[in-house]
This record gives structure tokens, C-alpha cells and sequence, in this order.
């Protein structure tokens, strides 16, 4: 561990010297489309309005089966 324990800096985490500058770059370059915001929630707030119910795929629901129950 001689090697690893050199890569950090005493805070618990791996050293990562620039990734903070990185993402906080990334995050103030986005700047966001009122437009399709606005296009967003309303076909959301359509599909939410008619009443139907999503249906998830089998592969992308992540929850737990319910106990008693054959796999999904």
C-alpha cells in the first residue's frame, strides 16, 4: 500500500488534483434553453395528464422482486 497511501492527500479520497476545476468548468460552460425547458415539462405534464401508466422494462427496473414472486 506504500504507493497508494503517497496518492493521498489526508482526506480519505484518491488525489484527483484538477477534477473539481474540471466539473466546475464543465457546469458554468452549460447554459440552459429556456425554450426546450419549457417544451420538456409541458409534454411531460401532457403524458402525466392522461392517465396512463409507464411501463418499465423488465431489464431497467432495479427494485427488489417482491417476496413470493417468480422472476422478472
Amino acid at each position: 500500500m506504500g504507493e497508494r497511501d503517497g496518492d493521498r492527500r489526508g482526506t480519505g479520497r484518491a488525489a484527483t488534483p484538477d477534477i473539481e476545476s474540471h466539473l466546475g468548468t464543465a457546469l458554468r460552460a452549460y447554459t440552459p434553453d429556456p425554450e426546450a425547458e419549457r417544451r420538456a415539462l409541458a409534454a411531460f405534464r401532457t403524458a402525466h395528464a392522461s392517465g396512463r401508466t409507464p411501463h418499465t422494462r423488465p431489464r431497467d427496473d432495479w427494485r427488489p422482486a417482491p417476496t413470493g414472486a417468480a422472476s422478472r
